[in-house]
């Protein structure tokens, strides 16, 4: 429901999420009930992005057919003033994948066996064909632009639009160029408006799916809750690609490992990096020896689903599936900062790369 307020608590229990543009938290109302309450940071959020994401956040449960009502919170309430927001029911019991990851309580099995689960639900069920106006490609290259807009006004990060770029052992041109050449060279963002658009997730990675805590039951890893809907940027229709790429981006270890701090970059800065013929020389590396790191090396996070993928969709289009990364690594830029900005922005540059030499 929508109210005109949001509804009065009595106390703030815990703070569950800090984000970018919003805080989460669990709340207590007056007759003792609990529930989660995610709330607009307002003009303190990170990005260009926010008051209008939580809005489609809600609107987006509010949607929702009954047979998928399992498969998130209950809305509660959603409100505009102070800020928008909206209060969801609250799972007791569930912490997210993320922490049940990190503390390696799943074994391979387990950790396929949720896998698999969670393809058929959402590659099978939450993907259902979209008839909304397709913004998904004018959106990739907007956030494109303004990360290199970004880049180019950052003292650490200008060094990105130079020519002879070499990140990762790949000679690369700089963002601005390939920004001109994806338009001018390739059909990536035309293929996105052609193809049939089905309702995502959006922002589906393992922080943003909740399982019980603990279970004794086989079905452990099925008793999956999704969180969050809508992508930082507001999309929730698209490809399906969409939602598998993002999940990869976190269940491969490379997500979890820039946000935390295990990566490190090279040749980032004024003067630094410059090599023979005047290349740049410029890297970033996962630091997969760091014990953080070993929940996405000793089990595998991320191969089932993809297999499930597979199944319902075919092969995945690897052009189209690195031109997202950059769209995703693009997006962070404009609102991290430090070394996992310079991580961050060092994967939108590759993977541009990536996905235009893959389509020529």
């Amino acid at each position: 429901m929508v109210t005109s307020t949001r509804p009065n608590l009595a106390a703030v229990d815990a703070l569950l999420r800090d984000g970018y543009w919003d805080r989460t938290e669990i709340i207590r109302m007056a007759d003792g009930s609990q529930r989660v309450r995610k709330q607009s940071k307002g003009q303190q959020s990170a990005g260009p992005w926010g008051m209008d994401n939580l809005r489609s956040e809600a609107q987006y449960l509010q949607d929702l057919e009954p047979h998928l009502i399992d498969l998130f919170p209950r809305l509660i309430a959603s409100w505009e003033q102070p800020a928008p927001g909206y209060d969801m029911s609250y799972h007791k019991e569930c912490v997210d994948l993320g922490q049940l990851a990190r503390a390696k309580v799943f074994n391979q099995q387990q950790a396929d066996q949720f896998q698999t689960h969670l393809g058929k639900r959402v590659f099978g069920q939450l993907h259902t064909p979209s008839k909304a106006t397709c913004i998904l490609s004018a959106n990739v290259l907007d956030t494109l632009k303004k990360a290199s807009y970004a880049m180019a006004s950052s003292a650490d990060l200008a060094c990105l639009l130079e020519d002879n770029l070499n990140i990762n052992g790949s000679n690369c041109c700089p963002i601005s160029t390939n920004i001109s050449r994806l338009t001018s060279e390739t059909q990536l963002l035309q293929t996105i408006d052609s193809q049939p658009q089905v309702r995502l997730h959006g922002d589906l990675f393992l922080e943003n799916i909740l399982l019980p805590k603990f279970s004794s039951l086989k079905q452990w890893p099925t008793q999956l809750v999704l969180i969050d809907p809508v992508s930082v940027a507001g999309i929730r229709s698209g490809l399906p690609l969409f939602d598998l790429a993002k999940y990869e981006s976190y269940a491969t270890g490379e997500l979890p490992a820039m946000r935390r701090g295990h990566v490190q970059v090279r040749g980032i800065g004024i003067g630094i990096g410059i090599g023979r013929e005047n290349t740049r020389d410029l890297g970033f590396t996962i630091d997969w020896h760091d014990t953080d790191m070993k929940a996405y090396t000793e089990v595998n996070w991320h191969s089932s689903l993809r297999q499930s993928y597979v199944s319902h969709y075919g092969a995945v289009d690897e052009a189209m599936y690195a031109l997202l990364q950059a769209y995703f690594a693009a997006a962070m830029v404009l609102c991290t900062e430090g070394i996992e900005r310079q991580a961050r922005a060092l994967k939108a540059s590759l993977s541009l790369e990536y996905a235009i030499s893959l389509s020529l």
